[in-house]
C-alpha cells in the first residue's frame, strides 16, 4: 500500500492550454499531479518587482504555473509532433485549448493518440465547443461572461459589469479538471480512454444561480420570466449592499428575520415593530418593505463594526473588504491560509491550497519553472505507464464515475451543485434530508430544487431519532463519498464527524465544505454566498471606478464552492484508488472566494499594489480594448487579445482615429483607453448588435452579444446544435427544459436520465433497503414512528 501524500501523486499531465485553461491543470499541480507545460501561451499579468522574483514570470505565471514543469514543443515541426508523441505515451492526461481540428489535422488528437496510449484522457477547453456552427470563434473572459449570461444579470440595468478575475475561465478550469480527473479514474478501472469537449460557453449558461429557473418557471414563480441586472440585489430579494455611514455592508434578514427586527426595535426603529412576530411567509411578500427600512437604518453606523454585530446576533451581513482588509483577515491568518514561497533567500506571500486534505502534507506552493526541463529527464521521471485494473472489467463505464455512491448532508446551491455535478458523470448520489429542516428552495415542489438535484434519489432521515445514527452508519458504510455543507459543528452534534465515520468506513471520502472552517474566530460566521462575496473581496473589485455597491449578480461563490468540492472529491477518490485510503476535505467557502482572487493578492503581498475596482477592464492582464458598447439593439462585449486580433479590429471599424501604429503595442493602447473606447463605442451605436458580433467574429476578434436567458435559451444556435438544452416531464412540473452537463464525451452528449426527486423520501424503500440493509415492514415502521421524516 502507497505511503498517503498529495492526492494526485504520480498522475502525469501534459498542459497544452491557454489563458482559458490554464487554472485547470493550476488545480492538477497543486494537488500533487506531475504537469509538463508544452506552451508559452498565456498572459505573465503584472510585472513582480523582485528581480529574482520576476525571473520566474509575472504575477500571473507565479499564480497558474507554480510547481509545474516546462518543455516548450513546437507541434507545427515534426520534432515537436514526436517529442509530444513520446510524451502521450507515458502520460495520464492531457488539458488544452487548442482551436477545433488543429491536433487532429497535426495527427496528434485523442483518437489517433490511442493507439500509443488506449487509456489517455483528454480534456479539450474550447469558447464554445468543438463541434457547432460556433466552433471557431474566439472569446475573452468578458466575451464569453457576455455570451453565456452572467452580464445579464451583473452590473446596472444600463452598465453590464463583468465579474473580477476571469471568474468563466476559473468555472471552466474547475470544470475541466473534474472532467480529467474522472476521465482518469475510469480509465484505470476499465483501460479505456476518454475524450471531454469542454464548452466555456455551456459551463457558464448552466453555472448561473437562477437564471434558468426564472425562464423555465414563470408560470410558477412571481418573479419576471428574464431575469434582470439589479446591482447586488439578489433574485430572492433578501440580500442587498447597503450604504452605511462608512463602506458598505451585505443587508439581509437572513437566516431568521426576527432577530433583525428585534435589533432594530432596541435601537429606536419603531416602524420595525409591526414586522415582530411575523410568519415566514409574510415576510417573504413584505421583503422589500423590510429591506427598505434596513437600508434606511445601516446608514448610521460603520461597516465594519455593523457587520460583526449581526453575525454577534446571529444576524448574516457581511461587511465589504477590500484587499489590504482581507489580507488581515483573522480567521484566514488562524488558518494560515497565506503562505511564503521561498527560494534562493526570495519569497512571494500568496494563498495556500484551495482545500486541505487530510493525508496531504502541508507544503507550500512552489515557484514557476525557469529553465526548460530535457523531455528525457521528464520521461524518466514519469517512468513506465500502470496498466490500471482493466483486466477486471467487463466493459467500459457509460459514465466515468458509474459505481461511486454519495451520501449527500447539502442544501441551498452549493453542495447541491457539487453533487449534480457527480451525479451527471454517473454517480450514485442519494440525497438525505429531513422534513423540518427543508424549507423554500429545499423542496421539492420549489423549482430551485428541480434546478440543482437532478440525477440524485431522496431519502429522509430525522437525525434526532434515537435510531438514526445506526441507521445512517448502515448507509454510510456502503458509500464512497459524503458530502456536508451545514453549519460549522452540525454532523459532530449527530455523531457523524470524521473521526467517527472514519472507523466506520475507512476508505470513505469526507468534504465538508463549511463557511469560514471549522476552527478560529470565525468559524460561526453565517455565510452565505453574497456574504462571502463582500468578505473576501469580489464585491469590492466588481464594481465600477464611481461606485461601491454592485458587486456579483448571481451566487458566484457557491458555484465556485461547488467546483472546488467535485474537483477535490474526484482526486481523492484517485488518491484512494493509489493508497485504499480514504481522507477528509476541509474546504472552507471564505478560502475559495479569497482563492480565486489570488493574483490581487500575490499583487498586493509581493509588489504593494492595491487593486481597485475598474468596471470591466481586465484586472489580470490589461488587455485593451476589453469593454462592453452600447449597439442600436442591445450591448457588445469586445476584447482584444493579440496584435493580430488587434489589426482585425482597426480593419473592421475602418476609423482613422485607431490607425496609430503605436497602438499595436497593448501597453500603448492601455494610455489611449478612453480615445479607443470613445471610437468604438461611437461605431456600435450605429450597429445592430448581432450584426456587429458577426462581423467582428468573422474578423477573428473577440465579440459576443450581451445575453439573457431569452437569448439563451431560445435563440442561441450553438447551444441549440449541440443540444445543450433538454426537454422532460417532472412528475410536479409536467413538461420543463433543462440544462445537460456542459461537455459532450467521446463525442456524445449526457442526457439527463433522473430528474428531481418529485417529494422527499421518494426513494426511501430502496435507499433504506438496497444499501441500509433494512426490511421493507422496518422501513414502513420508521415512516410511521418519525425515523424517516
Amino acid at each position: 500500500m502507497k505511503t498517503p501524500g498529495n492526492p494526485l501523486d504520480g498522475l502525469r499531465v501534459i498542459d497544452l492550454t491557454d489563458d482559458s485553461g490554464r487554472f485547470a491543470t493550476k488545480l492538477l499541480t497543486e494537488m500533487g499531479a506531475y504537469v509538463v507545460r508544452i506552451t508559452s501561451k498565456g498572459a505573465a499579468g503584472h510585472t513582480m518587482t523582485d528581480d529574482q522574483a520576476a525571473e520566474r514570470g509575472g504575477v500571473l505565471d507565479w499564480w497558474y504555473d507554480g510547481g509545474k514543469r516546462r518543455h516548450l514543443l513546437d507541434l507545427d515541426t515534426e520534432a515537436g509532433r514526436d517529442g509530444y508523441r513520446r510524451l502521450v505515451e507515458k502520460a495520464d492526461l492531457v488539458v488544452e485549448t487548442e482551436t477545433p481540428d488543429r491536433l487532429d489535422s497535426l495527427g496528434i488528437d485523442h483518437v489517433q493518440m490511442l493507439s500509443i496510449n488506449p487509456s489517455l484522457a483528454q480534456v479539450s477547453i474550447t469558447p464554445f465547443g468543438r463541434t457547432g456552427p460556433r466552433r471557431h470563434w474566439v472569446t475573452s473572459d468578458l466575451v464569453s461572461a457576455a455570451m453565456g449570461g452572467s452580464l445579464s444579470v451583473t452590473g446596472l440595468p444600463d452598465r453590464p459589469l463583468n465579474i473580477w478575475g476571469r471568474q468563466v475561465y476559473n468555472f471552466v478550469g474547475f470544470l475541466a479538471a473534474v472532467c480529467g480527473l474522472s476521465a482518469v479514474l475510469a480509465a484505470r478501472q476499465d483501460g479505456k480512454g476518454r475524450h471531454a469537449d469542454v464548452s466555456i460557453h455551456e459551463t457558464l449558461s448552466g453555472s448561473i444561480e437562477h437564471i434558468l429557473m426564472q425562464f423555465n418557471f414563470d408560470d410558477v414563480l412571481p418573479l419576471n420570466k428574464v431575469a434582470e441586472r439589479q446591482g447586488a440585489l439578489h433574485w430572492l430579494r433578501a440580500y442587498d449592499l447597503a450604504a452605511c455611514r462608512t463602506g458598505y455592508t451585505m443587508i439581509t434578514p437572513t437566516p431568521d428575520s426576527s432577530l433583525l427586527i428585534k435589533w432594530m426595535v432596541e435601537t429606536g426603529v419603531q416602524d420595525a415593530e409591526q414586522w415582530l412576530n411575523i410568519e415566514t411567509a409574510d415576510a417573504v411578500s413584505r421583503i422589500d418593505e423590510i429591506m427598505d427600512a434596513v437600508r434606511s437604518w445601516v446608514k448610521q453606523y460603520d461597516a465594519k463594526d455593523l457587520w460583526w454585530e449581526a453575525q454577534q446576533r446571529h444576524v448574516a451581513f457581511g461587511g465589504v473588504m477590500d484587499i489590504p482588509a482581507v489580507a488581515r483577515i483573522p480567521q484566514l491568518e488562524h488558518r494560515q491560509f497565506f503562505v511564503e514561497t521561498d527560494w534562493l533567500g526570495t519569497s512571494v506571500r500568496q494563498p495556500s491550497k484551495m482545500v486541505r486534505f487530510s493525508n496531504a502534507p502541508d507544503d507550500a506552493p512552489r515557484p514557476p519553472a525557469i529553465d526548460e526541463s530535457a523531455l528525457d529527464e521528464i520521461l524518466s521521471d514519469w517512468q513506465a505507464k500502470k496498466p490500471g485494473n482493466a483486466e477486471t472489467s467487463s466493459a467500459q463505464k457509460k459514465r466515468p464515475l458509474e459505481g461511486v455512491r454519495v451520501v449527500d448532508f447539502t442544501w441551498v446551491l452549493a453542495g447541491p451543485f457539487c453533487t449534480r455535478m457527480l451525479g451527471d458523470l454517473g454517480a450514485d448520489i442519494i440525497r438525505i434530508q429531513n422534513e423540518e429542516r427543508s424549507t423554500l428552495v429545499n423542496l421539492p415542489d420549489f423549482p430551485y430544487y428541480f434546478v440543482w438535484n437532478r440525477e440524485k434519489r431522496s431519502a429522509t432521515l430525522n437525525m434526532k431519532h434515537p435510531q438514526a445514527l445506526a441507521t445512517v452508519r448502515r448507509l454510510i458504510e456502503n458509500c464512497d463519498v459524503l458530502i456536508e455543507n451545514y453549519s460549522a459543528g452540525v454532523l459532530d452534534s449527530w455523531g457523524l464527524d470524521w473521526e467517527t465515520v472514519h472507523t466506520w468506513n475507512p476508505r470513505l471520502v469526507y468534504v465538508t465544505m463549511s463557511g469560514c472552517g471549522h476552527s478560529g474566530p470565525w468559524k460561526h460566521v453565517i455565510s452565505y454566498a453574497p456574504t462571502i462575496h463582500a468578505l473576501s473581496g469580489v464585491t469590492h473589485l466588481t464594481n465600477f471606478p464611481d461606485r461601491g455597491d454592485v458587486g456579483p449578480g448571481y451566487s458566484l461563490n457557491d458555484h465556485l464552492a461547488g467546483y472546488s468540492a467535485a474537483t477535490s472529491t474526484v482526486a481523492a477518490l484517485y488518491s484512494r484508488e493509489q493508497t485504499g485510503q480514504g481522507q477528509k476535505i476541509d474546504m472552507a467557502q471564505l478560502e475559495t472566494g479569497t482563492y480565486v482572487i489570488g493574483p490581487a493578492l500575490i499583487d498586493y503581498f509581493a509588489n504593494q499594489r492595491q487593486t481597485q475596482p475598474a468596471g470591466n477592464a481586465d484586472g489580470l492582464h490589461d488587455h485593451v480594448p476589453n469593454e462592453v458598447y452600447n449597439c442600436l439593439d442591445g450591448y457588445l462585449a469586445v476584447s482584444v487579445t493579440s496584435t493580430q486580433q488587434w489589426r482585425a479590429l482597426v480593419a473592421t471599424i475602418n476609423d482613422e482615429g485607431l490607425t496609430d501604429i503605436a497602438w499595436e503595442d497593448e501597453l500603448v493602447r492601455a494610455d489611449h483607453r478612453q480615445q479607443i473606447d470613445t471610437i468604438i463605442a461611437s461605431w456600435t451605436a450605429d450597429q445592430q448588435v448581432d450584426a456587429a458580433m458577426e462581423m467582428l467574429q468573422q474578423a477573428g476578434v473577440p465579440a459576443g452579444k450581451v445575453q439573457d436567458t431569452h437569448d439563451l435559451v431560445e435563440n442561441d444556435i450553438q447551444h441549440r446544435e449541440r443540444k445543450f438544452w433538454q426537454a422532460v416531464t417532472h412528475d410536479i412540473f409536467g413538461e420543463r427544459s433543462t440544462d445537460t452537463f456542459p461537455a459532450f464525451w467521446d463525442g456524445e452528449r449526457l442526457a439527463v436520465e433522473r430528474l428531481s426527486p418529485a417529494y422527499l423520501g421518494e426513494h426511501n424503500f430502496e435507499v433504506w433497503t438496497e444499501l441500509a440493509g433494512l426490511e421493507m415492514e422496518e422501513v414502513a415502521a420508521g415512516m410511521s414512528d418519525g425515523l424517516f421524516s
